[in-house]
Formats: structure tokens, sequence, C-alpha cells
């Protein structure tokens, strides 16, 4: 069995539960001249009970734009954080394509510069040894492609 309280009784219960959540205040100075505040009065001395002032008023429609503004600003900085996170991403993919790249570049530098003699197979499936001319002409282009990548 479920108990239905009309709107007003519901009404006029939450607009006492302020009053109701007030806790006392009280204000007293020690023997050393030093105020204090506290929940309690002490036991020894008199004490100066200190009214809160009430909570200022509130508008809901204002307090409701505040608060989607606030999720729209905090939605707003998590996309951004999110995009940044994801630029970082891809420049760390495109730095590390390029060390690769660049190692290749050397490698194969290395390779025609040091072994004057090398021979490749062709498409015809022929052994061959490059001229001199197309030797150079490949270590001009691996040199580019080293300039290029390793910057």
């Amino acid at each position: 069995m479920r108990i239905r309280l009309p709107h007003w009784i519901c009404f006029a219960l939450i607009s006492f539960l302020p009053f109701l959540a007030q806790a006392e205040i009280y204000k007293w100075t020690d023997e050393n001249g030093q105020i204090n505040y506290s929940q309690q009065p002490p036991p020894d001395r008199p004490a100066e009970q200190i009214q809160a002032p009430p909570p200022p008023p509130v508008e809901p429609d204002k307090a409701q734009q505040e608060i989607d503004n606030l999720i729209e600003s905090q939605q707003k900085a998590a996309q951004q954080e999110a995009e940044q996170r994801e630029a970082e991403q891809a420049t760390a993919r495109e730095q590390q394509l390029r060390d690769e790249n660049c190692q290749i570049a050397r490698e194969n530098l290395l390779a025609y510069q040091n072994n004057p003699g090398r021979r490749f197979i062709n498409e015809a499936g022929e052994v061959t040894r490059p001229t001199e001319e197309e030797r150079q002409q490949r270590i001009a282009n691996y040199q580019d492609q080293v300039d290029t990548y390793c910057q």
C-alpha cells in the first residue's frame, strides 16, 4: 500500500526544511582572549548565539540557466580536451612514421654508398648491376629522403 501526500503538504514540508537545517552557532572568548566559534556553547563561560543570515533567494529559472550554462561549458571543455588528445596522438603517429622512414632512408643510403658492386634482380628475374650513373642517382635520391625524413 502506497501513501500519497497532497502536493501542498509536500511543498510545505520542503519550504520549512532550510529552517530546520540551520545549526546554532555560538561565539565566545576563552581565557587567552581568543574568539572562538562552535556549535555548542562552552559550559564554563557565557556565549553569544549568532543568527546566521538566511540564504539568498534563488529564482528557479535563473538557477536552471546557470546549471545549463555550467553543463555546456563542461561539455565544451571535455570536447576540447578530447580533440587536443587526438591531435597529440596524431602528431605522435606522424613523428613515429617519420622516424621509421628516416631509418629506412639512412640504411638504403649506406647500402649504396658502401657497396658499389651491389646486384639487383629486375622484373624479368635477371641479376643485374646498376651503372655508376644509376648508382649515383639512387644515392642522391636516398640522400634527399634522408634530408626530408631526418629533420
